[in-house]
Parts: C-alpha cells; structure tokens; sequence
C-alpha cells in the first residue's frame, strides 16, 4: 500500500478522498505531494518519505487527479528506469502500489526540502521557457535527484537505488 501525504494546497484542489494519519506506515511506501503553478498549468512535486527520491508531474487536469494512482505508478516507473534500477526492482516496487491512501502531512522536515527541490525546478523550468525549448521532465527528475541533501548525508538517486536493491 502507498501512502500520499498532501498538502493542505493540495487537498483543496483535488478528489481525493483524506483519511487520518496512520503513523506505522513504512517510510519507503510514503510519499509527500504538493501542488504547484507552472504556466497556468496544476503540477505536482511528490518526494519519497525515506530516500527523499522525487519527481514533477506536469499539466494536470481533472482526469488525472482522478487516475492519480495509475499516473503515479506509470511516473514512478518511468523515473526508476531512467536511473537504471534493474526492471525486477522496480515490478517489486510497484507490486506494492496495489492500493493508495492519502493523508495529510505529518513531516515538516520533508515539506521544507519539497520547498527546496521545487525551486530548483521551477528554475530550471523558467530557463527552458526562456529558451523555447519544451521540458524534458525525465530529465528534469534526474536532475532534481541528484541534489545532495544533509538530511540523507547523499543524494536521493543513490539512497533510492540502495533501497530497491533491498527489496
């Protein structure tokens, strides 16, 4: 089962159906998502409680906050390939993505690093619009995640491998 820890911005902007916060939840099936602006366009940044591991999902419409969980599960996948995680990992992984439940968030530490990563992404962002050229969001991920953190004494790419090889 993987948790989703929203936003009050984002509770307030999506279907999603919130239950209370469940605090044995395993850290590396919990992520947290915020929703942002980009262009007039609804984005969401979503971070893995444990590794810190994240990416951008851009231009949503009301469809896929409906299907956020198969969207989630198909954007995840894209990313882990991207980072080479051996293709076992990642069905193990997703195996795990049977059910979704979203809660609010209960970790301030993991909201300020989305804060963090998120200006690094709208940065990146602006300078592709200023340049013409269309993000590349798979890129766009890798770069993110490959921003040390202190929290992790490393990056999220690597912490994040490290946990799916232990699967």
């Amino acid at each position: 089962m993987i948790t989703i820890q929203c936003t009050k911005k984002l509770i307030d902007n999506s279907p999603f159906e919130i239950e209370p916060v469940k605090e044995e939840t395993d850290p590396f099936f919990s992520w947290h998502a915020h929703l942002f602006f980009f262009n007039r366009k609804k984005c969401v940044i979503v971070m893995n409680n444990k590794t810190r591991y994240n990416f951008v999902l851009y231009g949503l419409k009301k469809k896929e906050f409906d299907n956020f969980s198969d969207l989630f599960k198909r954007t995840l996948t894209k990313n882990l390939r991207a980072e080479q995680i051996p293709e076992e990992q990642i069905k193990k992984y997703i195996r795990e993505c049977d059910s979704f439940i979203h809660t609010k968030t209960s970790d301030r530490s993991i909201i300020s690093q989305i804060n963090e990563i998120l200006w690094f992404a709208k940065d990146r962002m602006e300078e592709d619009k200023m340049m013409g050229i269309e993000t590349d969001f798979i890129e766009l991920n890798r770069f993110l995640n490959d921003i040390p953190m202190t929290k992790l004494n490393g990056f999220p790419n690597n912490v994040m491998c490290k946990e799916m090889e232990s699967l």
